[in-house]
């Protein structure tokens, strides 16, 4: 039974129809706050297991970063998100495996999600539980966005970081994009597959765990984390959906939210810049607000729309430049630009450098290191 704003009671929940899925559980407690650029330690309890398979001690690799493996005990515990990449990075650099955030990834399931997950896993609807993930995935992640496109018969279920300067950004893609898979065989059962994995890094030497994993053909160099299938699986109907679980989880969720209209506004501003449109008319009605509300609240938080958006177009720019070999001009395109030209302005504008420059000088850098 449910614990009316304090928590859930243990209860199984067998999640039809991927038969292969662990039960989902209920959670056990009042979970904490998830803050603005934190994240739920949830997947990462994987982290040293895996690191045993690779001969590692997890307590020994963990101590080279300050990290201590209690940290990762509680998948209800948080961790900020920036320390998600040190994390995972440092652990691609001791085990040479240059896919470990996949490993990580495909050892998730709705269950990761928390709350969340119990949300989607009661949805009437594949659209629906999707559409929730979108809605309340900050719950769970306060340093990436969710989103869900359909365009004609196609549609894309997406994962896009906004929090500044994360490592490994292309790692946490990759980890996210398997968490992705595994909620869709949760939903739409274990033989589910996509029609294509959109990956916004360089395409790796070995592909064979990718093609493993996801089953599917695999775009690399995309501009965004993305599963794409076909849009008719947003209709398939979940039966096993308890309506009444489902309406007070959700009213948990509501309860649950601390507005905080800057975060807002980066959670919107990156779902945005997905399609390259953004403009305050367009946030303040996704945020169900006026206009010049959100411009006040903004100010009552010492922050300018403008420069919002620009600090976000900045790391998505600088995130593409580090892990792809897409061309200025398509970084341009992907972030709403007119052109080459205007992008390369702006750039400089913000760094002191041309975007050739800077990729030339992280490329160095990384190699350095």
């Amino acid at each position: 039974t449910l614990c009316a704003n304090v928590g859930f009671e243990i209860r199984r929940i067998e999640m039809k129809p991927r038969n292969t899925a662990k039960p989902l559980a209920k959670l056990t407690r009042p979970l904490p706050h998830v803050g603005v650029g934190m994240f739920r330690v949830s997947i990462l309890t994987n982290v040293p297991p895996v690191l045993r398979e690779f001969g590692h001690d997890p307590d020994r690799v963990l101590a080279e970063i300050g990290m201590d493996t209690a940290m990762l005990a509680d998948p209800d515990a948080l961790i900020p998100f920036r320390m998600v990449g040190t994390l995972v990075q440092h652990c691609v650099t001791r085990t040479g495996c240059d896919h470990f955030g996949l490993l990580i990834g495909e050892r998730g399931d709705a269950a990761t999600t928390g709350a969340v997950g119990l949300l989607l896993c009661n949805a009437p609807d594949v659209g629906t539980a999707l559409s929730s993930m979108v809605k309340y995935l900050h719950h769970h992640d306060r340093g990436a966005v969710v989103t869900l496109e359909v365009v004609g018969s196609r549609a894309n279920l997406g994962y896009h970081i906004y929090e500044a300067d994360v490592p490994a950004a292309d790692q946490i893609h990759a980890a996210a994009i398997a968490v992705g898979l595994r909620i869709m065989q949760d939903l739409c059962g274990p033989d589910w597959r996509p029609a294509e994995v959109l990956l916004p890094f360089r395409k790796p030497e070995d592909t064979q765990v990718y093609m493993r994993i996801f089953g599917a053909p695999l775009r690399f160099d995309a501009d965004n984390a993305a599963l794409a299938f076909p849009a008719k699986w947003l209709e398939h109907r979940l039966s096993n959906a308890d309506p009444n679980l489902r309406h007070e989880i959700k009213a948990w969720l509501e309860d649950r939210n601390q507005p905080d209209m800057a975060d807002e506004v980066r959670r919107a501003v990156r779902t945005m810049l997905v399609d390259g449109n953004v403009s305050e008319e367009a946030v303040a009605k996704t945020l169900n607000v006026s206009r010049r509300t959100l411009i006040r609240r903004l100010q009552v938080e010492g922050i300018a729309f403008h420069t919002l958006v620009q600090e976000l177009r900045l790391e998505v720019a600088c995130q593409l430049l580090r892990s792809t070999n897409n061309p200025v001009a398509d970084v341009a395109a992907s972030l709403g630009y007119a052109g080459a030209s205007p992008f390369r302005r702006a750039f400089k504008r913000w760094t002191g450098e041309t975007p050739a420059d800077w990729r030339k000088h992280y490329a160095a850098e990384s190699v350095s290191r």
